[in-house]
């Protein structure tokens, strides 16, 4: 579910115009009228049509955002998802029309929006400025049928209109050329969203019907937090899949806007509607590009937060077809460099690139280096009992997740069960479908050098260090042995930690770290041999860092109380390491 949450804002101050104001500060280019909410680039010394745009805020960094080089003039906001009033827009128009060339405004299908500025359009056009309206309408999400009144919304593809047009408007081309300019890009847009939850609007309190259920989704949900399809949240591959059939497939004759067909050329715009996080979208990218049913390769890929609904955790998709994309003065090519053209606006984030760079064949994926090749050892044990014993491990690691989950959730950043489960996966997958792994089983040195680089690979963060540093050094110990036995294993053990890890860690028994378990299970390995004894030892040194407070690692920034919480908590990666111990040894 979205937060609901936001920061105090004083009750008798528009947060608009403070955000409007905190923008101007940061960019000298740009001017601000704040009676108005209007931000402007001075066109005294430009000869061009000015391109206007404007709607509710809420949706940053539309359209103030986009106010810069190569892209708007001017932008008017309303309040929070409100259309501004003629007043406010007929400022911007002052602000930036000369009479001699126009202004083009572009605005979302909305009424209010169309109401207002049309509004204005027709009374500059009394005063002597001529102003032509571009109306973005690119959602599919609602059919024909129901919108047949009102027509199409406008979503991300507006980013587009506004960069492409705005561009144009510095070549000089007249007011009608930019007009038949941005209704072509508006007929070759189709958008559709999808997100997780609605947006919550800062001061105002969340209405019943926006407290999301965590296991649903919404398709097509608006930017004003208009509701959309409610549908069980799905695997990644599959809504991608009902994204691009929303938009492509013609036997979907309420939705099928966009012709497209296998040689033309495209661009892909993915939206961020707000609160999706960039490790996220960047993912959603991959998908996007991956599950795309168009047999070329898109000719832009633009990925960025274009048009948003504040907080909103969702994104969406925009298709634009380049190949259709001409007019009676601007041809493809030459569209295309309007959208590649650099800009100062501080809103438009994807980074440009020279036109030969996009066109310059690409390989999609580097390689890293061979893993060294695993050293072997003429020492022998039991495979199939070494392997069961793996696996037991393994398994137990696995098992155990949740609750190691839970404990690092609470006393840390929440990733270490995910970082032990994610290397025990590979060990399992190891054990069931690599053959040399499975070849050399009998061999403890091959095949804690094969456990060691699948920890490597698999596990992350302080805990996979500390595993696989401990791990080499276990390996480079037993290397060193003529033969094998419990006293070779308990000293290979113990080494491996005070001749090993330790070089590496200040960590030590007490400091509430995965050693609490590791430093008296070696102890008692070493001085006794007993395995009940070393067990208990191990169960001992976890249980009683649920009583100390950490030292190391992040966990030591967590407060005293925290730690107290439940009756006391232990270390995580003490539990995972126990749980490792006792899975491993049960047949033993």
């Amino acid at each position: 579910m979205v937060s609901t949450k936001h920061w105090k804002y004083p009750e008798n101050e528009d947060i608009v115009l403070n955000a409007l104001r905190g923008l101007a500060a940061t960019n000298p280019t740009i001017r601000l009228i704040p009676s108005e909410r209007v931000v402007y680039r001075p066109t005294e010394h430009k000869n061009k049509v000015a391109v206007i745009s404007g709607g509710g805020a809420g949706h940053e960094p539309l359209h103030s955002g986009f106010v810069g080089e190569n892209l708007l003039d001017a932008a008017v906001s309303g309040s929070i998802f409100a259309s501004p009033s003629t007043k406010q827009i007929m400022a911007a128009v002052k602000a930036t029309a000369k009479k001699e060339h126009g202004a083009l405004i572009v605005v979302k299908n909305y009424t209010g929006d169309i109401l207002h500025f049309g509004l204005v359009a027709e009374r500059a056009k009394r005063d002597g400025i001529d102003v032509e309206l571009v109306v973005v309408s690119d959602d599919v999400a609602v059919g024909r049928t129901q919108n047949e009144m009102v027509g199409r919304r406008g979503l991300a593809g507006t980013a587009l209109v506004h960069k492409i047009v705005g561009a144009a408007s510095n070549t000089g081309a007249s007011l009608a050329e930019l007009t038949e300019l941005g209704k072509k890009v508006n007929s070759l847009l189709a958008t559709m969203s999808a997100s997780l939850a609605r947006t919550s609007v800062p001061g105002r309190k969340a209405e019943e019907d926006d407290q999301d259920d965590e296991n649903t989704a919404e398709l097509g949900l608006g930017i004003h937090n208009e509701p959309g399809e409610k549908i069980d949240i799905p695997e990644i591959r599959n809504l991608v899949q009902t994204l691009y059939d929303r938009i492509l497939d013609p036997k979907d004759k309420e939705r099928h806007y966009l012709e497209i067909e296998d040689e033309d050329e495209y661009v892909l715009l993915i939206n961020n509607i707000g609160g999706t996080s960039s490790l996220e979208l960047y993912a959603i990218t991959h998908f996007l590009l991956e599950g795309c049913p168009l047999k070329k390769k898109p000719s832009r890929i633009l990925v960025s937060d274009f048009v948003t609904s504040l907080n909103s955790p969702g994104f969406s998709l925009t298709i634009m077809n380049l190949s259709k994309l001409s007019t009676s003065v601007f041809s493809q090519s030459q569209i295309l460099l309007f959208l590649d053209l650099e800009t100062d606006a501080p809103g438009w984030k994807p980074k440009t690139y020279d036109q030969k760079a996009w066109e310059e064949v690409r390989k999609d994926e580097g390689s890293s280096e061979d893993h060294a090749k695993v050293p072997h050892s003429s020492l022998k044990v039991d495979g199939e009992k070494f392997a069961s014993a793996l696996q037991k491990a393994m398994d137990s690691v696995i098992e155990k997740e949740p609750l190691i989950t839970k404990y690092d959730t609470l006393v840390g950043d929440g990733d270490c069960g995910e970082t032990l489960k994610n290397g025990a996966t590979g060990i399992l997958e190891a054990l069931k479908n690599d053959s040399e792994f499975r070849k050399n089983i009998n061999d403890p040195v091959a095949t804690l050098s094969a456990v060691t680089e699948i920890v490597e690979d698999k596990m992350g963060g302080t805990s996979g260090g500390l595993y696989a540093i401990y791990l080499t050094s276990l390996v480079k110990n037993l290397s060193n042995a003529s033969e094998i036995s419990s006293s070779v294993v308990a000293e290979a053990i113990y080494d491996a930690l005070y001749d090993g890890l330790f070089k590496y860690t200040k960590a030590r028994e007490g400091g509430r770290t995965l050693v609490d378990t590791l430093q008296p299970f070696a102890n008692t390995l070493k001085e006794t041999g007993d395995l009940s004894s070393l067990v208990e030892a191990a169960r001992k040194g976890c249980k009683n860092t649920a009583e100390l407070h950490a030292k190391f690692g992040r966990a030591s920034y967590v407060s005293e109380e925290d730690f107290k919480k439940e009756g006391g908590i232990p270390d995580p990666g003490a539990v995972g390491l126990l749980a490792l111990i006792e899975g491993f040894t049960s047949l033993y």
